[in-house]
């Protein structure tokens, strides 16, 4: 372009054509303009080819111009000269010019297949980093597996065994990390839940399941027997006086004695059976088997009877020979009871038959005991109830000096008054309580109220001695002492204007320590007295033996002293002895006048009957002194049923 520019340039001279010269002299200054520029752009590609080609297109136009000059003055041979020049620029020109075009197209190219080459290792790149990517990818899913998911698995299953109550488990390991703390607060959350669980399951002192595990465990194995059979049944075991060895030896001697007992049971009692601490001496053991005839009735017999015989050793405490014996009561399912409950209550029904016998004894349940057995169990349970609720309150029956006149004391007649029947008097329930174990609790109260009460009248200038019966239990027990220490220093005022009666039942086979807790009353400053004297054939041989104060003839005697010669007999030898040995005598039971002026007449004037007054509420008993020392004052005839006028005493005393 630039040659063809510069020729008709130099052909516009030669014509001398001044339009023409100017337009190719501008054509040509574009043209040497667009060179340049693309000289710029190519001196970044190739800067000597560059260098080389911008000298020549500086060079030619003084070669053109000396050309034209020359042809001007006709020098030929100058101007050929200049036009040769000129062309070795031009030729110069191109053939850079073409050098560098093939050259920067060998260096597109080059730069081509260098782009290829990166596209392909990019896509190359690309793929190894998705790889790459996707392997970490699942790398990472088994890392977190591994390391999260499945120790979270793992403590979650974990937790869920502890809340089951299961304590043999896999628990995850202690590591540095979150779950290590996870594992670390979930072995003490096992240990906790342990804890509570041994605490709410099993007995602290025997470590053996205790009344609720027991409950859980029975009903597991009833509903076990509902679905795929066999046999269960429950072994009841009552420790036979156990409440005396606590008393006489102290309570971690009761504790040593019971883990023995606990000991030799479980070592006879077979492989497949569960021993229980039901509650204080008693215990249950259930066995079950897959075979019905495993538990037959001479099969469990023979087990009841294996541990009666292993289990009376001797045991020693301290200085003290212990006998292990029980009173062993047999249930079976379901001839005995469909529930845990019937169950349960058939074997205590049965142990209670076996203490009934003596004790040391085997008995079968509810299929073998009367429905007898069944009432006083469940009216021991009201017992327990009243007890709680203070529904028993303590009467006064007078005891009246016949020849003074006046009431000498009282004797305190226990009461229930029931929620639902009313009034109970003591010949419905005191047997039960004695043979439950309840009559202990029940004689406290009666001897705490009658200590305040006799307290009380005093205060009030009521001088009047009370009498308490003691059961036989209370004696063989011997927390007499305990319970009236415990009482003075509740009440540091109450004095001890209180006797003490015993039946002759109560005495019978009197060791060494109960004449010892006699001895220690009377220390004390209470009086005793032998209650329905006359009515075994040793009653003579205890007032003897006995540190006793005074007799009560029974009323029976007192009932029958006008039919009968013997009892008429035996009241008046039983007033000559009491002279003799300066005892008091009182006699009980006087329902008529004739027999007040009887007992009187032979010298019996401390009385007690309905003839006076039957027993009453302490403040109708206050009111009924009050009436009776008046109508004594004033020896009228009184308009009170149950109150003897004086009058008909002296009438009868002189008679």
């Amino acid at each position: 372009m630039f040659r063809h520019r510069a020729g008709q340039a130099i052909s516009a001279q030669f014509a001398k054509n001044i339009e023409k010269i100017a337009a190719a002299e501008t054509a040509t200054d574009e043209a040497r303009h667009a060179a340049e520029m693309r000289l710029t752009e190519l001196a970044a590609f190739a800067p000597e080819q560059a260098r080389q080609v911008e000298n020549a297109l500086h060079e030619e136009p003084l070669y053109s111009q000396r050309a034209v000059d020359a042809m001007l003055r006709g020098d030929q041979v100058e101007a050929g000269a200049a036009m040769t020049e000129m062309q070795k620029r031009a030729d110069l020109m191109e053939s850079v010019l073409d050098a560098m075009s093939v050259d920067i197209s060998a260096e597109a190219h080059h730069i081509e297949q260098q782009a290829e080459k990166r596209a392909q290792l990019s896509a190359r790149i690309a793929v190894a980093v998705i790889l790459v990517a996707g392997t970490a990818g699942i790398l990472l899913m088994l890392m977190v597996g591994r390391w999260i998911v499945r120790p979270l698995q793992i403590t979650t299953a974990a937790i869920l065994k502890v809340n089951a109550g299961q304590t043999e488990i896999d628990l995850p390991p202690i590591t540095r990390d979150e779950f290590g703390a996870i594992a670390r607060a979930l072995r003490q959350f096992r240990d906790g839940a342990e804890k509570l669980r041994r605490m709410a399951y099993y007995d602290a002192l025997t470590g053996i399941g205790n009344r609720a595990h027991l409950d859980e465990y029975l009903e597991g194995e009833l509903s076990a027997r509902r679905s795929r059979g066999g046999a269960v049944a429950i072994i009841g075991l009552d420790i036979d006086n156990f409440r005396a060895v606590n008393e006489k030896l102290g309570g971690r001697a009761g504790d040593r004695f019971l883990c023995e007992a606990v000991v030799r049971i479980r070592r006879l009692l077979p492989d497949y059976a569960q021993l229980f601490r039901h509650s204080g001496d008693k215990f249950l053991a259930v066995l079950r088997s897959d075979e019905a005839d495993m538990l037959s009735e001479s099969h469990l017999k023979a087990i009841a009877e294996g541990i009666l015989r292993g289990a009376s050793e001797p045991f020693s405490i301290g200085n003290h020979d212990l006998n292990v014996t029980m009173s062993i009561g047999i249930a079976t399912h379901p001839a005995d009871g469909e529930t845990v409950e019937h169950l349960i209550s058939s074997a205590d029904s049965a142990i209670y038959m076996a203490k009934r016998s003596g004790g040391n004894a085997v008995r079968f349940g509810a299929a073998h005991v009367t429905g007898y057995v069944r009432k006083q169990m469940a009216l021991a349970g009201e017992i327990r109830r009243g007890l709680q609720n203070n529904d028993f309150e303590v009467f006064y029956q007078p005891i009246v000096d016949v020849v003074a006149q006046c009431v000498v004391g009282a004797e305190a007649l226990v009461r229930w008054r029931h929620p639902e029947r009313g009034l109970i008097l003591p010949g419905e329930f005191i047997q039960t309580a004695e043979d439950s174990g309840l009559i202990n609790e029940l004689g406290e109260r009666v001897m705490v109220l009658a200590h305040r009460q006799a307290a009380n009248w005093a205060d009030q200038g009521l001088q009047l001695r009370i009498a308490v019966n003691l059961s036989a239990r209370q004696l063989k027990e011997s927390r007499l002492l305990a319970d009236i220490d415990r009482m003075r220093a509740r009440e540091q005022r109450l004095s001890v204007p209180v006797d003490f009666e015993l039946t002759e039942g109560a005495l019978f086979d009197t060791s060494d320590a109960t004449a010892s807790l006699l001895a220690e009353l009377k220390r004390r400053g209470y009086r005793l007295g032998l209650d329905d004297f006359g009515t075994g054939y040793s009653s003579f041989i205890y007032v003897q033996r006995m540190p006793i104060d005074k007799i009560k003839i029974d009323r029976t005697f007192v009932a029958n002293m006008h039919d009968s010669a013997a009892s008429a007999a035996i009241i008046s030898a039983t007033i000559a002895l009491a002279r003799t040995l300066s005892l008091e005598v009182i006699a009980e039971g006087v329902e008529t006048v004739e027999q007040m002026r009887s007992l009187a007449q032979m010298g019996c004037r401390l009385q007690q009957g309905f003839l006076f007054s039957p027993a009453l509420p302490v403040d109708e008993f206050k009111r009924w002194v009050g009436v009776y020392e008046s109508s004594a004052q004033a020896d009228t005839q009184m308009p009170i049923r149950t109150i003897v006028p004086p009058s008909q005493i002296q009438q009868g005393i002189q008679e």
